[in-house]
C-alpha cells in the first residue's frame, strides 16, 4: 500500500508540471464524444513579458494560493511534509505557518471525519475559499496526509477562517475522506471547490489502476467527484472522465463545472451524468490550478512552444498566465515568463490588486510581480 501511495504522490508531482512527456497531439478520444474542441488561436506573443520576479521566502512547495475575502491576507498550500498551510501578509510580504488548534470534535456536518491531522503531516495540494459572512470563510484543502511519500490517507480538510482579528486564524471543522477503489486503494484529490449548498467537488488526476504511462499517452485517467451533505460520500460524476483532471471551478450560479485537463479546459453541466458544453485547447501551454479573478477565470502553467512533437520536463520550464471567458471559454494570454534557477514549477496565479502572485509545486518560495 505504501508503494501505491508513493506512486500516486509521484504522479501528482509530475503531472503538476503539466503533462511531462505527453504527446502534443494527444488522442481526442480521451474526452467524451459529445464534446466540440476549439483550439485557441491566441498568440502567446501578445502576452506581456514578466521581466523580473520578486520572492516571498520561508514556504515549502506553495502549490496553490487563495486570498481571504476582503483582506490583505493570502493562504498558501504546502505540498510536502512539515508544511501544510501558510498565511502571507500581501503588504509586508511576510509569511508564517497557519495551524489550527486541536478541536474537541469534528462538526456534525462532517460526521464521517477521520481524526484531525497533525499540521506536520498535512501535505496540502489544491485550495478553495468561500466567504460565509461576518468576516468568516470556509477553506477547503486537498490533503495527502503523511510524511514524505508515506501517504497514509487522502482527505479534503475543511477549516473556518476568521479574519476579524489582527491576524486571521483557522478552526478545523472536519474532513471528508476520499473514496477507495475496488482494491482498497485511496483515490488522490488534486484540486477542490465548494458550492453554496455545501457540496464539495474534487478532481482525481490519475486513478490507482492507471499508470504514468497511461497518462503520458493521453489516455483517460481521471474524473470529477462530488460530495454532498446528504450523501456524505464522494461519487463520480459520469461524463467528467478526462486525461489528467487538474484545476476545477464552479460557475457563479453553480450550474456549470469548469475542469482543466492538461492542454484543455472543459465546461460541463453540474449534473450526473455531466454534459460537456464547451472545450478550449491551448496552443502554447497547459492549464493547472483554476480560480476566479473578477468575472473571468484565471490560470497559470507551463508553456509548450519549445516542446516539438512531445513534451518533456526540460521543455516545460517557462510559464504563462491566461484568462478564460467563462461563457465561451475564449482564451486571453496575459503574461509570459522565463524559467530561472531561482523559480520554476509555476502551478497557480493569484492577482491581488495590481500584484500577481505565483505558486510553485516544488520551490521553497512564492513569486510576485507588479502589473504595469
Amino acid at each position: 500500500m505504501m508503494k501505491t501511495f508513493a506512486s500516486t504522490a509521484l504522479a501528482l508531482t509530475l503531472a503538476t508540471l503539466g503533462v511531462a512527456c505527453t504527446p502534443i497531439n494527444q488522442a481526442i478520444h480521451s474526452t467524451p464524444s459529445t464534446q466540440t474542441t476549439n483550439i485557441s488561436t491566441a498568440n502567446i506573443s501578445t502576452a506581456k513579458e514578466v521581466a523580473q520576479l520578486s520572492y516571498i521566502e520561508n514556504l515549502k512547495s506553495p502549490e496553490d494560493l487563495v486570498q481571504i475575502p476582503n483582506s490583505k491576507w493570502i493562504i498558501a498550500s504546502g505540498m510536502t511534509h512539515h508544511s501544510g498551510l501558510y498565511l502571507i501578509d500581501s503588504q509586508s510580504k511576510t509569511t508564517a505557518r497557519l495551524i489550527a488548534p486541536k478541536a474537541s470534535a469534528p462538526s456534525a456536518e462532517f460526521k464521517n471525519s477521520q481524526p484531525q491531522p497533525h499540521a506536520d503531516e498535512m501535505q496540502i495540494h489544491g485550495l478553495s475559499i468561500r466567504a460565509i459572512g461576518g468576516g468568516k470563510s470556509l477553506l477547503y484543502a486537498v490533503n495527502h496526509n503523511g510524511f514524505d511519500k508515506n501517504i497514509a490517507r487522502e482527505t479534503i480538510e475543511i477549516f473556518e477562517v476568521n479574519a476579524n482579528t489582527a491576524a486571521p486564524s483557522i478552526t478545523w471543522l472536519g474532513n471528508v475522506p476520499m473514496p477507495k477503489d475496488d482494491k482498497g486503494r485511496y483515490l488522490a484529490g488534486n484540486s477542490v471547490v465548494s458550492g453554496a449548498d455545501g457540496a464539495i467537488y474534487t478532481t482525481v488526476m490519475m486513478h490507482p489502476h492507471n499508470t504514468l504511462e497511461d497518462m503520458f499517452a493521453g489516455k483517460t485517467t481521471g474524473a470529477v467527484y462530488r460530495w454532498t451533505p446528504t450523501t456524505q460520500k464522494f461519487e463520480k460524476l459520469q461524463g467528467t472522465e478526462f486525461n489528467g483532471n487538474n484545476g476545477i471551478e464552479l460557475s457563479k450560479d453553480g450550474k456549470f463545472i469548469y475542469v482543466a485537463h492538461m492542454k484543455k479546459l472543459s465546461k460541463l453541466t453540474n449534473t450526473n451524468p455531466a454534459k460537456v458544453v464547451a472545450t478550449s485547447e491551448l496552443n502554447y501551454g497547459v492549464f493547472d490550478n483554476l480560480h476566479w479573478a473578477g468575472d473571468k477565470l484565471i490560470t497559470a502553467g507551463s508553456r509548450t512552444q519549445n516542446c516539438g512533437e512531445t513534451m518533456t520536463y526540460d521543455c516545460l520550464k517557462d510559464f504563462h498566465i491566461t484568462t478564460i471567458n467563462p461563457n465561451n471559454l475564449a482564451i486571453t494570454p496575459l503574461y509570459q515568463g522565463k524559467y530561472s534557477k531561482d523559480f520554476s514549477g509555476v502551478s497557480t496565479v493569484l492577482p491581488v490588486g495590481k500584484t500577481y502572485y505565483l505558486g510553485s509545486f516544488y520551490r521553497d518560495k512564492m513569486a510576485y510581480f507588479e502589473s504595469k
